[in-house]
């Protein structure tokens, strides 16, 4: 794409206003009509019917990925008390590990028992190490068994979510923030007070970064290819980002280099203590928090939510992850604990939320868009995988090959699509299609599942979890 059109772009999403493309559900029954929809819309999203372009692989330094389909992390809240993988996890991930995509995106997985979002959320441990051998050991075993059967001669690459909850977690079920600096707005959605949690101070950063960095170090142990250090979603480095609010600290303020020292120092160390072994990040790069709370927005007071996005500081963290050797990022938008639709796009909300303003396609739109912006304006050599396109139901695949195709991004990453039918990969390299009474439906309820902290699965379209 020509820069000339990416600043185009750029002024676009910066300025379209939301409002005047107002909510409407999913009912397109054919191509032809969502491309129409588009046009109306005015959204120059590609739409390619060239799937073979999503069996290509893709190399950059020591990294080689099979296709360009991802699984994205999906939390199921359904490990065992010690943070091992229980049966349902390993139930979800034979499924996607038959579903043929080349690369799979275990889920957030705690560093700690103080700062899980669920008593049931994965954590990995010195105590559980060996049976996270066994489970990436059977996850590989499949995954590579169904990519040879489909024709990949390449083996497949697992990559694990490493993350603080931060203001999200909790103490057994009872929620405990932690937060990097007061935000009314983020409490009350979340619904706890200022004296609910705490204040977390810069020893105990410095010591969650010696944390991080073990954890790290584990995860190679395991028997994974690459350790995602989860910087998305207003988790405790995602809200450090913002953390423009936090007086007095070497890890918050005006610069962002203050606000990014804390990221990038358990990159550094990670980086000297680790050959061979993926260093990876979810990013968000935007998450329309007006000035000064948000990160990848205008630096202008006083704006309504979402803020204008405004790349700089994005692009220059990204820039500095290049160069400490980098050459893989999963980029995300918004905080799904706040307004979820900015992150993932819905036709019906979590129950007792509003439908959000603005057209789903819009929002998803603003996620293709500020992708390929950031993949145009950082070092060649990166790997970008983007995320949002489970909205598009039957049709992911068309729209994930005129985006690959146009070189708008590298590798598509479904999360909610994967929940509803883990063998939408298997479909679109086969058939071209995904099976339309397969898909999920952007009905929300596994994300409500994840709010309410139970098991996790998809209610519509897995016998097991419409109860």
């Amino acid at each position: 794409m020509k820069i000339a059109l990416i600043f185009i772009l750029y002024y676009y999403i910066m300025n379209a206003n939301p409002s005047d493309k107002k909510f409407e559900p999913f009912t397109y029954k054919s191509l032809e009509v969502l491309r129409e929809k588009f046009e109306e819309l005015g959204l120059d999203i590609p739409v390619s019917q060239d799937i073979e372009v999503l069996q290509n692989n893709i190399e950059t330094k020591k990294i080689l990925i099979p296709n360009r389909l991802s699984i994205q992390p999906m939390e199921g809240f359904d490990a065992h008390d010690d943070g091992s993988p229980g049966e349902l996890t390993l139930r979800r991930y034979t499924r996607y590990a038959d579903g043929g995509a080349g690369l799979i995106w275990i889920e957030a997985t705690s560093i700690a028992k103080d700062c899980r979002s669920n008593p049931h959320q994965l954590m990995l441990t010195e105590q559980n190490l060996e049976k996270f051998r066994d489970f990436v050991s059977v996850i590989r075993a499949r995954c590579n068994e169904t990519l040879k059967s489909l024709g990949f001669k390449d083996k497949c690459v697992l990559l694990i979510q490493l993350n603080h909850s931060g203001r999200y977690s909790k103490l057994g079920l009872e929620k405990f923030p932690i937060r990097t600096y007061h935000n009314v707005d983020l409490d009350t959605a979340i619904g706890v007070s200022k004296k609910n949690g705490m204040i977390i101070s810069d020893d105990e950063l410095q010591e969650l970064e010696n944390i991080w960095v073990s954890k790290a170090i584990l995860a190679k142990e395991a028997g994974f290819d690459g350790v995602d250090i989860k910087a998305c979603h207003g988790y405790i480095i995602s809200e450090l980002l913002d953390a423009r609010n936090r007086k007095n600290s070497i890890y918050g303020g005006p610069s962002l280099e203050n606000r990014a020292r804390f990221f990038l120092n358990i990159i550094k160390r990670l980086k000297s203590k680790l050959d061979d072994f993926i260093l990876t990040s979810r990013l968000g790069i935007y998450n329309g928090i007006p000035y000064p709370n948000g990160f990848g927005v205008r630096e202008v007071e006083n704006q309504n939510f979402p803020a204008e996005a405004d790349l700089k500081e994005p692009i220059q963290l990204i820039n500095q992850l290049h160069k400490l050797g980098i050459s893989l990022i999963n980029i995300s938008v918004g905080n799904p604990h706040y307004t979820p639709h900015l992150t993932r796009p819905f036709d019906t909300p979590l129950k007792g939320a509003k439908l959000p303003e603005e057209h789903p396609l819009f929002s998803l739109y603003r996620i293709l868009y500020l992708t390929s912006l950031i993949k145009h304006q950082i070092p060649k050599g990166m790997i970008m995988i983007g995320s949002g396109y489970s909205y598009l139901r039957q049709f992911a695949g068309y729209i994930a090959a005129g985006l690959v195709k146009n070189n708008m991004v590298d590798i598509c990453g479904f999360g909610r699509m994967a929940i509803a039918n883990p063998n939408f990969p298997r479909q679109i390299f086969q058939n071209g299609v995904i099976d339309k009474n397969q898909v999920c439906i952007a009905c929300s309820q596994c994300s409500g599942f994840m709010r309410q902290g139970i098991k996790t699965g998809c209610a519509i379209r897995d016998p097991l979890y419409k109860n």
